[in-house]
């Protein structure tokens, strides 16, 4: 499941984040709602504003759940943040890891 996700998103990667919108919709959940502008790394770039949003909200892992794409000028995501020892995060995004294995170097 995580493999198709990050294929999802970086599929969608013919440019950067050229804006990101945020709405949280839980405690633990937010949507990133995404206007890709130039560069090759939105699904990086994606991935650690929800590495950041999780440890921020004070969660340790998440999943991401593509919500829609129209013809690649925008797209969005369902950030859902896990407690480690809850049910869902034995294989989710471990948030610390992710954020020291992107570039920090993205703009969003």
């Amino acid at each position: 499941m995580r493999k198709v996700t990050i294929a999802a998103i970086a599929g969608l990667g013919v440019s950067a984040c050229g804006g990101s919108r945020e709405l949280p919709l839980a405690p633990n959940v937010v949507r990133l709602d995404v206007s890709p502008s130039g560069a090759p790394f939105i699904g990086e770039a994606t991935l650690r504003r929800a590495a950041e949003l999780t440890l921020q909200n004070g969660y340790s892992a998440f999943r991401l759940t593509p919500i829609y794409v129209l013809a690649f000028d925008r797209f969005g995501v369902t950030v859902v943040m896990f407690r480690a020892g809850d049910p869902g995060a034995w294989d989710a995004f471990k948030a610390a890891e992710v954020l020291r294995n992107t570039r920090s170097d993205n703009s969003q």
